[in-house]
Order: C-alpha cells, then sequence, then structure tokens
C-alpha cells in the first residue's frame, strides 16, 4: 500500500512558497500550526495513507470540538499541501456549508458601484471603495493610507501591534494621486470627514447605500465588509493560479534535468 511521508522540510518548502507569493505572515502561522497538528495525528510513521486524511475529517466532525468552517479551513490548507506535493488525488472534499442567507456583494455590482460613483461625481466614496477592495485595508486602517505611502507605492499597514507591508499597484496609484491633486491634499491621510477627521464606517455605509439606487444592487450588500471579502476572494484566485504555473514550471524543470541525465538536451536549457 502506498503512502506519503509528511516531513517538516516538505512543510518549510511549502511555506516558503506561501510567502514568496504574497501570502500574509499571520496566513502562514496558521497554515504551519494546521499542518503541523495533522502530522503529529501521524505518529509515530508520520505517514499519510489513502483513507488518513478522510478519517481525520469525519473523527473531528464526530468529536465536535470545532466548527464546520474550521475543519474546512484545516482540509483546504492540507489540500493545498498536496497539490504542493504533486498529490491531488490524496486530496478529500470540504464539508458542505449550510445555506445562510448571507448575501455577499459580487464583483459586477462592486463595479456597478463604483460607475455609480463616478456619474455621481463622488469622488471620495468612489476612492474609498475602491482602496478598500484592491488594497484589502479595513476602515481603521485607512487613516495610514497617505500621500507618501501612495507616492511611494506602498508601505507598511500597522493594526493592533501587527504590521503588513501593502503594494499600491500603479493604476491605483495614478487615481489616487490625481484625486489628491484635484483636493489638495499634499500631505498626510487622503481620506477624512468634512470637519478632517478620521472617516467614519456609518458614513461609508451611507454613502455606499445611496449609491445603491444607481447601481441596482441591494442595500444590505453595502458595506466595508463585503469590499474586503471582495478582496479576499480575488486573493485566493491569484494565489491558486500563481501555484498553478509554479507548478508547471518546476514539472518542465524536472523533465529538463532528466533529459539532461540522459544526454538528450545540453545545460543551456536549464
Amino acid at each position: 500500500m502506498k503512502t506519503i511521508p509528511i516531513d517538516i522540510e516538505q512543510i518549510n518548502a511549502f511555506l516558503k512558497m506561501k510567502g514568496e507569493i504574497g501570502l500574509k505572515k499571520e496566513t502562514i502561522v496558521e497554515y504551519r500550526r494546521v499542518l503541523m497538528r495533522f502530522r503529529e495525528n501521524l505518529f509515530p510513521e508520520f505517514e499519510l495513507k489513502p483513507d488518513t486524511l478522510q478519517y481525520w475529517k469525519e473523527r473531528m466532525i464526530s468529536e465536535k470540538k470545532f466548527s464546520v468552517s474550521s475543519i474546512n479551513r484545516s482540509l483546504t490548507i492540507i489540500n493545498q499541501f498536496l497539490d504542493f506535493m504533486g498529490e491531488r488525488n490524496w486530496q478529500t472534499t470540504c464539508i458542505p456549508a449550510q445555506k445562510k442567507n448571507v448575501d455577499f456583494l459580487k464583483r459586477k455590482e462592486y463595479i456597478r458601484l463604483l460607475q455609480a460613483a463616478k456619474c455621481q461625481n463622488q469622488e471620495q466614496i468612489y476612492f474609498i471603495m475602491k482602496t478598500i477592495c484592491i488594497l484589502g485595508v479595513s476602515v481603521r486602517e485607512l487613516p495610514q493610507i497617505t500621500v507618501a505611502l501612495v507616492q511611494a507605492g506602498g508601505g507598511m499597514i500597522s493594526t493592533d501591534s501587527k504590521s503588513r507591508k501593502t503594494i499600491v499597484p500603479a493604476p491605483l496609484q495614478s487615481e489616487l494621486l490625481d484625486y489628491c491633486s484635484r483636493e489638495g491634499i499634499k500631505e498626510g491621510h487622503i481620506f477624512f470627514s468634512q470637519r478632517n477627521k478620521d472617516i467614519h464606517r456609518t458614513v461609508i455605509i451611507s454613502k455606499m447605500k445611496q449609491l445603491c439606487v444607481f447601481a441596482d444592487v441591494k442595500p444590505e450588500k453595502a458595506n466595508p465588509r463585503n469590499l474586503l471579502k471582495l478582496y479576499e476572494q480575488m486573493q485566493e484566485e491569484l494565489q491558486e493560479k500563481v501555484m498553478h504555473f509554479m507548478r508547471q514550471y518546476y514539472e518542465k524543470l524536472l523533465e529538463a534535468e532528466d533529459l539532461l541525465i540522459l544526454g538528450q538536451t545540453d545545460e543551456d536549457w536549464l
């Protein structure tokens, strides 16, 4: 019976790759915790057998110590790790989530909100929505989006003693700098109230809801949390695509090495 050894070196290589494609440090810490906990369950052989992952999933369900979303999160991480190892056949399915009456904002609806803001000449809420959705910043972090940070093309964002690097894509950078120029904002944070104070979450929600009439979007969808959800979805999609291309490149590299060993190509290809 075939087994797959789960080595710490493999876990470290997987986490290193995740870090290189932009995964946040706190997310990598979570990935490591899940994978090491899973590996400990394989003691003493530290080998994955065909039914191990399914058994592990069923045991976590029966123990009722973890929520369905927590179990699915762990399974998703392990499945990504197996994909990295080229063992997709060993993956298992997540637990079907119970349907909730949660209506998330769709990307096409987000675009319509931006279009409505443009048509209504509501530049501030236009750029607030865009900044949250593209940079993944919360309302609390908006004051850290300063003229200097945008001019530099990015910088450090800190929240609750945690810091992360954010990069401002060139199109957004150009738009924000033009906006600052039109509004006479030469330094400091870009988004503020009429009294020159930090803009409040309720104000943002109110302005988004006003746009819903023109954008044909349900008002309950208009909130910063849904904008952050769109950001997270996009990041996950990008990471999956990058991982896919990296795996393809790695496989071609291995094929080239085999040809080199057999003397059927030269070293210049590598």
